[in-house]
């Protein structure tokens, strides 16, 4: 029989948390860092598996006198994290001269509230442009020249050809790292950075600037090639029809991979680069996205040409369910995790974090939390992160260390699908039903909820019970009697972990709350089931 083991689970983990404080006390804690172990991988924080829930403010909110404006919408989330931009313009705005003041009230009023952050490098490239280049930089294109159309004409982006470009780039984010070591190296309130933002080439396909027209028309480098399994050749002859898109990509990830090195070397801190997406119909590099970003055309290049960028992030707006499970399955490989770096502030989007946890990721972020001011839909998005961030930032550790184990299920609701099976193992499954009754037997084909959003989490825990939550769904727990053994619930009990990762319980479920199965309401609870055979 499968059996609750409570006191000594409860003492396992007690001794665990007093182990590990004790540890904290005579050495600093571990840096973040993202681990990949049994072909899982993990954000870890203080050495613990850590789930990252994120809320990231509109580009220009990062100024410290707006911040503070933008914090009621960003606690309204119930994220964990604050992904803000550091400006290169207001970094540095004389050549080596850096003014620290921003970052530093970053730190101080997201400490303040208690949150973690993610640092966004507006550097280079900002949406495939160069806008938040000094200003210095913008008024010299003869020493920080800009790539070229292939009819010759300056584009808005910096040239990657340009040694001078990526200096003065790597050295501004080398100072950021430094400074960021000296004032948070020991309290570990910025987690990860990312490494520009969308980057790439709009306006071409390639640089054509004379450097880069000789680069091409050479040979594709051969570790690019040995990596890829290709034969010897110029671009043309490797790449063919995505020969233009592949060179740039090459030469942007080599930039930004120099960049993120140089940072690293004085704080190595975990590192990502966001992605502008090849969505469906959307086909023209460098016309309806910027060419030579991470796309999934060209990600095997960026992952052979940026050895020190840690994750390939997906700036993923797509509500609909299949496009969005189909980009996710793109970039989630044995040399990527699944990252969501960012995703639209709409109503219909959270329920989408329960795809991305069924394949282990590691990042659910939301991107332009604090409109000024705030629609109706930006109220509605607002309480629909909110619902899901705080019930799943309450069960973050055991759930990270879970996901890290491979020990989650998922269900999702969409329109005409109104049924779900889970195998859970050991001849169990979860038979999840949506828009059932609230009690009484579930219908043949059950109406679905309202909006089609309901959802359901089950983790296997350690000790062999199941946590289970969701919202507008009907789980029945089944077994089959192939060994001649009927299944049970033996108690499932409603709760919560406390901070020290301690379950408490605050009821048992039995009679009318478990006849027809466990029914998840809008206020989704979360159960610890144990089951059991007679």
């Amino acid at each position: 029989m499968r059996s609750l083991r409570i006191t000594r689970w409860a003492l396992g983990l007690a001794s665990l948390v007093t182990g590990f404080g004790a540890m904290a006390s005579t050495q600093a804690p571990s840096l973040p860092e993202l681990t990949l172990r049994q072909g899982h991988y993990s954000l870890q924080l203080d050495g613990r598996p850590w789930l990252l829930l994120g809320a990231q403010i509109h580009n220009s909110n990062s100024w410290p006198q707006v911040l503070t404006t933008s914090w009621p919408a960003i606690m309204a989330t119930h994220a964990n994290t604050l992904l803000a931009p550091v400006y290169w313009q207001q970094l540095e705005p004389a050549p080596g001269h850096y003014d620290y003041s921003h970052i530093d009230a970053l730190l101080a009023q997201t400490r303040a509230h208690h949150l973690h952050l993610v640092l966004l490098w507006f550097g280079s490239w900002k949406n495939g442009q160069m806008q938040y280049a000094p200003d210095w930089i913008k008024t010299d294109p003869v020493r920080y020249p800009r790539a070229l159309s292939a009819k010759g004409q300056p584009l808005t982006d910096l040239s990657t050809f340009s040694q001078t470009n990526l200096q003065a780039d790597r050295q501004a984010f080398t100072a950021l790292m430094n400074h960021l070591k000296s004032m948070d190296g020991t309290r570990h309130t910025v987690v990860m950075v990312q490494v520009e933002n969308e980057p790439g080439l709009f306006g071409a396909v390639r640089d054509h600037r004379p450097e880069a027209d000789v680069a091409f028309a050479g040979p594709v480098p051969a570790e690019l090639a040995q990596r890829l399994g290709h034969n010897a050749g110029n671009w043309s002859q490797v790449f063919g029809d995505r020969a233009e898109e592949a060179f740039q990509a090459w030469q942007t990830a080599r930039y930004i991979d120099q960049v993120a090195a140089a940072g690293k070397a004085v704080y190595p801190l975990p590192t990502y680069v966001n992605t502008w997406l090849h969505y469906k119909n959307k086909h023209q590099p460098g016309l309806d996205y910027p060419s030579g970003g991470a796309t999934d055309t060209v990600l095997d290049v960026w992952k052979a040409a940026a050895p020190h960028i840690d994750a390939i992030g997906t700036d993923l707006y797509a509500t609909d369910r299949d496009e969005f499970d189909r980009v996710i399955g793109q970039y989630h490989r044995a040399d990527n995790p699944a990252f969501i770096s960012e995703t639209g502030f709409d109503a219909a989007m959270p329920r989408l974090i329960y795809d991305a946890l069924s394949a282990s990721a590691v990042a659910f972020s939301t991107f332009g939390i604090d409109g000024d001011p705030a629609s109706p839909a930006d109220l509605a998005a607002r309480q629909a992160y909110a619902t899901e961030f705080a019930l799943l930032d309450s069960i973050n550790r055991p759930l990270a260390q879970a996901l890290t184990e491979g020990r989650v299920r998922t269900d999702i609701e969409a329109a005409g699908k109104t049924r779900g099976d889970i195998d859970l193992g050991h001849h169990w499954k979860a038979q999840v039903s949506y828009g059932p009754p609230p009690w009484g037997d579930t219908p043949p084909t059950p109406a679905g909820s309202p909006h089609h959003d309901g959802h359901v989490l089950l983790v296997d825990l350690p000790d062999g019970s199941w946590l289970i939550t969701g919202s507008r769904a009907r789980v029945e727990l089944r077994r089959d009697h192939a060994d001649g053994r009927h299944g049970q619930i033996i108690r499932a009990g409603q709760g919560h972990f406390d901070a020290e990762g301690h379950w408490v319980m605050e009821r048992l479920w039995n009679g009318d709350e478990i006849d027809y199965g466990l029914n998840f309401g809008d206020r989704p609870s979360l159960l610890r089931v144990v089951a059991g055979t007679y």
